[in-house]
């Protein structure tokens, strides 16, 4: 069962602010990359493409871990550890769009590639560190 988001994470977290999310590799190794972010209540939306490393890596294990500073103050730091409770298409180009429109300003995300399927990764945070 996961943990509600204290009011001060989802304030950042509403922002355009960027996360570090780590995942497990095949060989047990750390894959590490920078997303944009969004949540739904006390769970943590990320976005990608089926078929990339980290859609990969979740379907396989759904453990992950999240780091998220805001850009002003790199010393304030939440490192969130949490499980992928969902993986839909349903809403994947949703999704992007929307986080288009939060860190870019455009209402549709320009970098689709043709044929490509948007995947939103519903995550459940587990344990918070951290904080202001």
């Amino acid at each position: 069962m996961g943990i509600p988001l204290p009011e001060d994470l989802k304030s950042l977290i509403d922002q355009p602010v960027f996360v570090h999310v780590a995942t497990v590799g095949a060989d047990g190794s750390p894959h590490n990359t920078v997303m944009w972010v969004a949540r739904e209540g006390d769970r943590i939306l990320l976005n990608t493409a089926q078929g990339r490393v980290k859609w990969r890596n979740l379907i396989r294990d759904p453990r992950l871990s999240i780091s998220v500073s805001p850009a002003d103050q790199p010393y304030v730091n939440y490192s969130i550890s949490g499980r992928v409770v969902e993986m839909r298409t349903s809403d994947g180009d949703q999704v992007i769009d929307g986080l288009a429109q939060k860190y870019l300003g455009k209402e549709r995300y320009p970098f689709r590639a043709a044929g490509e399927v948007r995947v939103t990764i519903v995550v459940e945070p587990l344990h918070i560190a951290g904080g202001g």
